[in-house]
């Protein structure tokens, strides 16, 4: 089953920080439940899964937050280090206005960051986030025509299938 493109939500011209963090906790995210943080996500991880799931490059990232305030606003660059796992840039505005602009709970952005939030979501269980992460960076999806994009995420899916062992396998073993 392929996974629904998640919503970007892009902030309007002259909206202030505030007003954008408020619009995006106010939008229904139930479409965005398959993204919910999966158990082992880094922040850096979870970052970059959310902004290939929106088809953003930096630059577009760049351009959308880049005219916010110095504690909001988020360049290439320091976006480049967010999801390398570097946390210089880290703040809960920064965290809250990326997971506005990619359409998912702030909360589940906060909550990946070690921030307290007040709705705990339990993380879904991992797939193999190494093996994604390295597919997604290697294969620029978004280039590729919507049947090889099919056949590719229908060969992922049965890699994954084929290495997760079901529960009842792994309390046998042990």
């Amino acid at each position: 089953m392929a996974r629904k493109k998640l919503e970007t939500l892009r902030p309007t011209i002259g909206e202030s920080v505030d007003a954008y963090i408020a619009r995006g906790m106010s939008r229904e995210l139930e479409h965005a439940v398959e993204y919910c943080p999966q158990e082992g996500d880094s922040l850096g991880e979870y970052l970059l899964r959310l902004r290939l799931a929106n088809s953003l490059t930096p630059e577009a990232i760049e351009e959308y937050l880049g005219g916010f305030p110095h504690d909001a606003a988020i360049t290439r660059s320091e976006l480049a280090q967010l999801e390398s796992g570097y946390p210089e840039f880290v703040n809960e505005k920064r965290l809250r206005t990326l997971a506005t602009l990619y359409g998912v709970s702030q909360e589940w952005v906060l909550q990946v960051a070690e921030y307290h939030v007040e709705r705990y979501t339990p993380p879904i269980p991992a797939t193999d986030n190494s093996f994604a992460m390295l597919t997604t960076r290697a294969v620029p999806l978004n280039s590729l025509d919507p049947e090889a994009r099919q056949t590719l995420q229908e060969i992922f899916n049965e890699i994954i299938g084929a290495v997760q062992v079901p529960d009842s396998e792994s309390r046998d073993n042990t």
